[in-house]
């Protein structure tokens, strides 16, 4: 990869994962579920505590959440970007230990990207900057780089079973004086660069002109969550289609489910904020060159997803202010819908909403009071 290209690359993963706003066919049938009964209940989400403060002590003092899991036990694991680290607190919010620090040796980070913990217990760091993805034991002890990855980084890595995790991968190739981009959503294994099963692949031209087709074609083309089972749910974040697919252990799709929703349109100053919040991420990390983004007019149908600890998949609507989710069981059947209703407007969109087994975490990108704070949620009359 030339100079220019490995530049653009990585301003781009800058700017990107500072951002964060993380398909086949079968032999068997695939069941396919469409909109819920209109009678399905509604239910609420409502803020338990928080951790972070503005001042004070450093280990509640928060740079930029860039991922968040948990371990084994339940205690929560939030990777801080800026301070190179992953930090372990208690669920009730007490500060265990940070894993990593700043620099470049051993179990050092210079720039992580991302972070998990997977179904074996260890916890996987992405960064590429020291050399690829680092282990850590449960109990903190850092085991060594198990895969060298000092290009390409695997982004927004959910786990899977065992040693396996999903994540996006884009890779870069030249042909006849063009640059192509290859995107992969794919499922790794913890001591490997290659993906060794491939549930989505896009591949498209790029001219270092406009970055919105890195965005729409790759880094944001699809949002998609796994359980530590090995099943996988994928979708595309499309202003049109409310789609998403169920994939099994061996990469069969099992469910297909899909909505009717209406379309939004941005207005005006939505654009307008969103054209400038991706430049001036571009100009926190130093960008020397022209961004332009390309701001689509509708927004995504689907935000994001996440897996509880009922086998329930919870679809964030990305069409509401208000966080809301569309909750399926594994047949894809509409259980319930669910809303944190002390959340709106254009803000509500700039919140990140974790669900896994031990809970639902959340933080806003762009906080009003102008520090960093992970929350805590919990659902209403569960």
């Amino acid at each position: 990869m030339n100079r220019g290209i490995l530049h653009i690359h990585f301003l781009l993963i800058s700017i990107i994962s500072l951002a964060g706003f993380g398909c086949g066919t079968g032999n068997e049938p695939v069941q396919e579920i469409t909109e819920p009964d209109a009678q399905t209940s509604l239910r609420e989400l409502v803020f338990v505590d928080s951790i972070g403060v503005e001042l004070g002590d450093s280990n509640f003092v928060l740079g930029s959440i860039e991922a968040v899991s948990h371990t084994s036990e339940g205690n929560i694991l939030l990777l801080d970007r800026p301070a190179a680290r992953v930090r372990e607190y208690t669920a009730d919010g007490e500060f265990v230990r940070n894993h990593g620090r700043r620099g470049s040796g051993p179990g050092e980070f210079i720039n992580p990207l991302s972070m998990t913990r997977l179904t074996d217990g260890r916890m996987a760091v992405l960064d590429q900057q020291t050399g690829g993805i680092h282990l850590f034991s449960p109990e903190g002890e850092w085991l060594g780089i198990s895969a060298e990855i000092t290009n390409e980084p695997i982004l927004w890595i959910t786990p899977a079973d065992g040693d396996q995790f999903i994540g996006n991968l884009i890779s870069w190739d030249i042909e006849n004086d063009q640059l192509f981009a290859t995107a992969i959503v794919g499922r790794f294994s913890a001591d490997s660069a290659e993906a060794n099963l491939v549930y989505w692949e896009n591949t498209f031209p790029f001219d270092f002109i406009d970055f919105s087709v890195l965005v729409e074609e790759a880094y944001f083309a699809q949002t998609w969550t796994s359980d530590r089972e090995g099943n996988v749910f994928m979708g595309p974040r499309d202003p049109e289609v409310y789609q998403i697919t169920g994939f099994d252990l061996t990469g069969e799709p099992f469910v297909e489910i899909s909505m009717d929703i209406p379309m939004v349109e941005k207005d005006a100053d939505e654009i307008a904020f969103e054209a400038e919040f991706w430049n001036q991420r571009a100009r926190n990390m130093g960008a020397n060159v022209t961004t332009d983004f390309d701001v689509n007019p509708f927004r995504w149908m689907i935000h994001s997803m996440g897996i509880d600890d009922q086998d329930r998949l919870w679809v964030r609507r990305g069409t509401e202010g208000t966080p809301t989710f569309d909750v399926f069981d594994y047949a894809g059947e509409h259980l319930f819908t669910a809303s944190l209703p002390t959340i709106t407007g254009y803000q509500g969109l700039l919140w990140e909403i974790k669900i896994d087994e031990f809970g639902i975490l959340a933080w806003s990108m762009d906080p009003l009071d102008g520090y960093q704070k992970l929350y805590t949620l919990k659902l209403v009359g569960d």
